[in-house]
């Protein structure tokens, strides 16, 4: 594989030469959450092109960061998944991101919105001292959240005998996790299911900014 390196003897340098490729690691941020088939990658990468993405799914298969596998039940081809090698660059992700979200101030009217961004930014912001199953199925596409004392399995799929299950439009349910005055009201497009002590539990389980969050820690692998 022809790839340009820094030519430095220097673990960043090293790091940006395996994954410093445009789009490379938002690929790893859109996987964090669990596999995804080449179409949905396609769909959450908004701006990347057909021959662009293959091009970076080959390059990262072959430095061992992501590996192919099975589609679920019930669907056809494969998906793809990233390898321990790919995973240990959760918490890189997490502290750009971090640094990112700092210098961030209102959307941009071309700049694209997806939950699954939140959900990423939501397994750093565990404050770490809850214990609860919850299930938020966001414009159809349900996520799984699953606390434990200094722990938060966060990934996409359903929760079997989930304490909570919120339903509702992707926008309005990020707001219970970004707005502390959205937390005080769940707004009527949100269906629950479970106890107002659930609901209180799992929305004070997370900062509503990185300001505010825990230290980055390294999640579990979805």
């Amino acid at each position: 594989m022809n790839r340009r390196t820094y030519r430095q003897f220097c673990g960043l340098a090293r790091a940006l030469d395996l994954v410093g490729e445009r789009w490379s690691l938002l690929i790893i941020r859109n996987l964090l959450l669990g596999p995804l088939r080449y179409s949905d990658l396609l769909r959450g990468l908004p701006g990347i092109t057909t021959n662009l993405l293959a091009k970076r799914l080959r390059e990262m298969e072959a430095l061992d960061l992501i590996e192919r596998i099975n589609s679920a039940a019930g669907e056809t081809g494969h998906a793809y998944r990233l390898t321990e090698a790919g995973t240990e660059l959760e918490p890189a992700v997490h502290a750009l991101g971090r640094w990112g979200w700092k210098r961030m101030t209102t959307p941009g009217k071309r700049e694209h919105q997806s939950f699954d961004y939140l959900m990423v930014a939501l397994r750093r912001r565990y404050l770490g001292d809850a214990t609860l199953r919850a299930e938020l199925v966001a414009d159809g596409t349900p996520y799984r959240v699953i606390l434990s004392r200094g722990h938060a399995e966060i990934a996409r799929g359903d929760v079997s005998s989930p304490d909570i299950r919120l339903r509702g439009p992707g926008a309005v349910l990020a707001r219970l996790f970004l707005d502390e005055g959205a937390r005080k009201r769940v707004p009527a497009a949100v269906s629950v299911e479970g106890t107002a002590g659930s609901l209180r539990t799992l929305l004070s389980a997370f900062a509503t900014s990185d300001d505010t969050a825990p230290a980055v820690k390294r999640g579990s692998r979805g």
